[in-house]
């Protein structure tokens, strides 16, 4: 009889494009709309105090002219 389990690798093969995009994003900068960069710290801070939303990739929100 085969083992009902899959390794973490197997995963990573089966996992949704969203959860591939969260591992490949993770540590960057967050991309807006108009194609700005977003410091990683500063676009987190935003989205734990629900200014910002993360769509598709995309960081949503309002930033000061000079990053």
């Amino acid at each position: 009889m085969k083992a009902g389990y899959s390794s973490r690798q197997d995963a990573t093969h089966i996992g949704s494009s969203a959860a591939n995009y969260v591992t490949l994003a993770a540590g960057r900068d967050f991309t807006t709309l108009d194609g700005r960069l977003v410091p990683r710290a500063l676009g987190e801070a935003a989205l734990r105090q629900r200014t910002a939303l993360l769509v598709g990739g995309l960081l949503i929100g309002e930033w000061p002219e000079q990053l």
